[in-house]
């Protein structure tokens, strides 16, 4: 298995001329350099589309629940994908199911999952939420109704039963 570049935290990407930007982000689609985020509030967007559109996988995770970036950390990869969507400015629901994906589907490479969706052949590990769709989801941050993991119901009803 080849061995990734991940850029961590790389929030000045952000804040970068557009031109700058633009080099950067094609240098880094060119290298392979994956990014990941926790996506802080206060911080320079990241220029998702951008980046994404230049091949460059992006990942949202956190390395902690209260850590240098913030006290008020949950660990819940839903709250903080409805805070990417929100530092990105995202208000159109292509937007939050990009945001979606970040937090799920793509961000298989991430953990070492070949596949990591809905799909026939992926782990039994879902999460249900009582919600219209991805971006209702996204923007409402509902509590978890259900989780399983590997097959094995894990929590119900926002209650942990492991």
């Amino acid at each position: 298995m080849r061995r990734s570049r991940n850029v961590a935290h790389g929030f000045a990407v952000g804040q970068l001329p557009a031109a700058r930007q633009a080099e950067l982000i094609a240098a880094m689609g060119e290298a392979g350099i994956t990014m990941t985020t926790v996506a802080p509030i206060g911080a320079a967007p990241l220029p998702l589309h951008a980046l994404r559109d230049a091949g460059v996988a992006v990942g949202l995770g956190t390395d902690g629940i209260r850590d240098l970036w913030s006290p008020y950390g949950t660990g819940d990869l839903l709250t903080l994908t409805t805070q990417l969507s929100r530092l990105s400015g995202f208000r159109y629901d292509e937007d939050l199911v990009t945001a979606a994906r970040i937090a799920t589907a793509d961000a298989g490479r991430f953990v070492g999952r070949a596949v990591h969706d809905l799909v026939v052949g992926a782990p039994a590990d879902v999460v249900l939420v009582d919600a219209e769709n991805v971006p209702d989801a996204v923007v409402r941050a509902p509590r978890r109704a259900l989780v399983v993991a590997g097959g094995r119901v894990v929590a119900r009803d926002g209650e942990v039963l492991v």
